[in-house]
């Protein structure tokens, strides 16, 4: 390791120490299993929130030391691999470097980057309104994030921000970010949502209503935090001074047959997006089946030996997060967690104020334990227990937990999130500099104001 980057070299010889201790201590006997579980979830859990290993690392030393030390079945230690969201990145990833080797993606940005290139602002909030407006329609925040990056690379290079300009990170961001952070509030938007309505289901007997669901969220917890973050972004990233050189002459791009069998790919995949509902079919192998017409030799949508030249570290990112949110679960280190909590947690009947805040912090809380798909997995099965000792109903009971799901403090709580960041190349420390101000701004405005509207429409 270089002496250049003595910083860098004493965070790996940390992590790596850390490492060894609770391979040490795993190994060793009288641990019972739950505390053999939180151990390796709290060890990944900090790696992955102080970026001290790469993100990837990370995920393969869960998977060696669930296994190595036995501490969970490799039904549990590798169901990332099983999860659609992992193969939805997959996808994504293929499709993206299609959209890249085919033209299409340059295509896309000559025809955008008129309408952005009147300023910084008009940039970021057009891109951010691109990103909020697929949310309605393309049911999954991973696709919609790895169908949009490869264009947004090319429009803040034709908008001429370059590397070190601040205004780079900050309109990537601000795409990348509202490809997901509003869509919380859409009930099909995001995984979190969708498990929270599958739980529902389950435990409760009912399912919340798109309309109820987006009443109830987007005004305060969609609209007024999107536009919060954009202006976030907007400080946080300046635009260097000086003129920025926008190319104003498109350039020559492949024509004929890759780019019309691409088109209708992207238009066949959108459309069973937007349908899955109807048809049932999973997001992630409608993005699968696309993937495959792509890596299909001779199709001249990809080079030859396309996986060598495709970067896989999100897929393994994601299949480990998944995964240790499934150890989390299955092991009962989230649901010990939040029943500790619901003994100590000052809850009464009647004190709507002080329940809705210790719930939405202890939703929060668990969402950096467990990451945020396991909020509903836990707390759904604890809505029969927290509506009798709230006095709320249960309706109200199981939506409290939106408003942790949808404050993210660190960005490894979300998988979307992540690989927007490692696909786009932007520093993680530039996307801590708008989720830890962003919470605390959700948490001390947005808030109280969300529960004075739960109240005007009379949610409890």
């Amino acid at each position: 390791m270089s002496s250049a980057h003595p910083p860098l070299a004493w965070r790996h010889t940390v992590a790596a120490l850390a490492v060894l201790t609770v391979f040490a201590l795993l190994l060793g006997a009288g641990l019972a299993p739950l505390t053999r579980a939180a151990m390796v979830v709290g060890l990944g859990i900090g790696l992955w929130a102080t970026g001290w290993l790469p993100q990837w690392l990370t995920a393969l030393v869960f998977f060696t030391l669930c296994m190595a030390a036995k501490v969970a079945p490799a039904a549990v230690t590798f169901s990332g691999f099983e999860s659609a969201a992992t193969w939805l990145v997959f996808s994504g990833m293929v499709i993206g470097a299609a959209i890249n080797h085919t033209g299409l993606g340059e295509r896309a940005a000559v025809r955008i980057g008129p309408y952005l290139a009147s300023g910084y602002p008009q940039a970021v909030f057009g891109i951010g309104l691109a990103a909020l407006l697929a949310s309605f329609v393309m049911p999954s925040s991973m696709g919609r994030i790895l169908l949009l990056t490869p264009i947004m690379l090319t429009l803040v290079e034709r908008l001429g921000y370059a590397p070190g300009d601040p205004a780079r990170s900050g309109f990537l961001l601000s795409g990348i970010m509202s490809s997901f952070l509003p869509a919380f509030a859409i009930l099909p938007a995001n995984v979190p949502n969708n498990v929270l309505m599958g739980t529902s289901e389950a435990v409760l007997g009912f399912s919340p209503s798109y309309g109820h669901y987006f009443l109830l969220h987007f005004p305060v917890l969609g609209l007024l935090k999107w536009l919060l973050m954009l202006g976030l972004i907007l400080r946080l990233f300046p635009a260097a001074p000086g003129p920025h050189q926008t190319s104003a002459v498109a350039p020559t791009l492949p024509e004929g047959r890759p780019n019309l069998i691409m088109v209708a790919l992207l238009a066949f995949a959108v459309v069973m997006w937007m349908t899955d509902a109807w048809h049932g079919i999973s997001p992630a192998w409608i993005g699968m089946l696309v993937a495959l017409v792509c890596l299909y030799p001779g199709s001249g949508l990809l080079p030859p030996k396309p996986l060598a030249q495709m970067n896989l570290e999100p897929f393994l990112y994601v299949a480990g997060i998944v995964s240790l949110g499934a150890l989390a679960h299955a092991s009962g280190v989230g649901a010990a967690l939040a029943g500790h909590l619901l003994g100590v947690l000052p809850l009464a009947p009647g004190a709507d104020a002080g329940n809705f805040g210790w719930l939405a912090g202890l939703a929060t809380l668990l969402g950096m334990l467990a990451t945020l798909p396991g909020i509903p997995a836990v707390m759904t099965p604890l809505t029969p227990q927290l509506a009798e000792v709230t006095s709320w109903s249960p309706q109200a009971a199981v939506m409290i937990q939106v408003l942790g799901f949808s404050t993210i403090v660190l960005p490894y709580q979300s998988p979307p999130l992540i690989v927007g960041l490692l696909a786009a190349r932007v520093d993680l420390r530039h996307a801590i500099r708008v989720t830890l101000p962003l919470a605390l701004i959700t948490i001390v405005l947005l808030w109280p104001l969300d529960y004075l509207w739960w109240r005007w429409l009379g949610a409890f």
